[in-house]
């Protein structure tokens, strides 16, 4: 503080949290971390098969390494593995996602797995698939914790959440990864959070800023933590200062008390995305997609959702094109389930109303359609999928990969019972 009394430092209390998940996960926040973990390779390789993503993962790749890029032949040192995989794991906007707007998985996996196969090389040691999913599950406790602590203030300060978690994120599931003592790992949140930041703007604007800022932060914080393993120091100033994290971008010190033994590990809160589209539009293509094709000419519809999905992205200026849109998300589920309908509005103008309503949960949307014949059709959906368990997550790796999806998951599902990991490492290096 600028009077000369010691700061608190909040960083040895977030790396406890993430580091007491990952030692005390249980069966059932292995077989999460499971789920997560194959869904996110899946995400990987299905965007790699996309010819512009795959070019985007080439491209980003680095010098030769030790690390899998996802779809590429090549390895690539862990740095620039991070990057590629991070970026493929988001160019479709179908990664998972915490408190509606944080997009965790992207933090971690990748990381985990760059780590997993730096270390089996360079240091020669076996690749532990134990090891691998606990540190998943340490690496989605620092990011939740942040999220939760930052949201909503963050996004309402201009900043997009995921950009401010992810350098802290990695650098946590990283130190895991590696077994970084505390002194090395608590210097790493710390140089990672002078890396943290990412306006807002590019979701509500059309280009590719949106796909790629996140992946730069993963990056940013695992330099930070090879940086920390080589001595490099920071001070608590970076999170608790009076221009630190936590007063810039909001929210209170994440995990400032102790990590209760009971405690639930954060990644059971996770949700997963059945459509390509922002979490808060997973509920809009559910509502339209339970309803039988409707045909005519649109007049007016109304979309209501939670009040802070309604502000997300700027909604009033935002392009119909960019991600953040609700009017271009509830556009493109017309088009998916009803494509007997039309538009009855021209050109620039707002023919969908996004209304806020406080008494919609964070993933409920209702939607109401009305017709210029007269006719009303009222709707409800739901995009929680925080509930789902290994059928849902085996299922849904099939639906994106059919039958290596679900050798991926089979694969990583043995590595919480003493599997070897070696098998998953090969599914994906060679999934094309």
């Amino acid at each position: 503080m600028s009077d000369g009394t010691p700061l608190d430092d909040p960083r040895p209390m977030l790396w406890h949290h993430a580091r007491d998940a990952a030692s005390a996960a249980d069966s059932a926040t292995l077989d999460r971390a499971t789920g997560c973990l194959t869904v996110a390779i899946a995400d990987m390789v299905v965007s790699a098969r996309i010819n512009r993503h795959r070019a985007a993962a080439e491209a980003l790749a680095g010098v030769p390494g030790a690390c899998t890029v996802s779809g590429l032949a090549g390895r690539t040192d862990i740095s620039s593995a991070v990057l590629a995989n991070a970026y493929l794991m988001h160019a479709r906007l179908t990664d998972d996602s915490f408190r509606v707007a944080a997009h965790p998985g992207l933090a971690v996996v990748p990381v985990a797995l760059a780590a997993l196969e730096h270390t089996a090389q360079h240091k020669a040691q076996p690749p532990d698939g134990d090891r691998l999913l606990r540190a998943v599950v340490g690496g989605y406790e620092c990011a939740c914790l942040l999220a939760e602590q930052l949201l909503p203030d963050v996004s309402q300060r201009g900043w997009r959440v995921t950009s401010v978690i992810a350098p802290l994120a990695a650098a946590a599931t990283m130190a895991l990864m590696l077994d970084l003592p505390e002194d090395d790992a608590c210097a790493a949140l710390g140089l990672a959070a002078g890396a943290v930041g990412g306006p807002l703007g590019v979701v509500s604007a059309k280009g590719d800023g949106w796909s790629l800022q996140p992946a730069l932060a993963v990056q940013a914080g695992v330099s930070a933590t090879i940086a920390a393993s080589a001595g490099l120091r920071s001070g608590a100033g970076t999170l608790a200062g009076p221009h630190g994290l936590y007063s810039l971008f909001g929210g209170a010190s994440a995990g400032a008390e102790p990590r209760r033994s009971e405690q639930r590990a954060a990644i059971h809160r996770v949700t997963f995305k059945r459509f390509p589209v922002a979490m808060y539009g997973q509920s809009i293509f559910d509502a339209l997609r339970a309803q039988p094709p409707i045909n005519g000419t649109i007049r007016h519809v109304c979309v209501q959702i939670a009040p802070f999905a309604a502000r997300y992205g700027n909604q009033r200026d935002a392009s119909e094109d960019s991600i953040a849109s609700v009017e271009g998300i509830t556009v493109a589920a017309l088009r998916a389930f009803h494509p007997g309908l039309s538009r009855g509005w021209g050109a620039g103008e707002r023919g969908i109303e996004a209304v806020g309503d406080p008494a919609l949960p964070e993933l409920r949307a209702r939607v109401t359609i009305e017709l210029s014949d007269g006719r009303t059709f009222a709707m409800t959906g739901d995009g929680d999928t925080s509930g789902w368990h290994s059928a849902d997550f085996y299922s849904h790796c099939i639906t994106l990969l059919g039958n290596l999806g679900g050798q991926l998951y089979e694969a990583a599902a043995t590595l919480s019972h003493g599997g070897h990991v070696g098998q998953l490492l090969e599914l994906w290096h060679a999934a094309r």
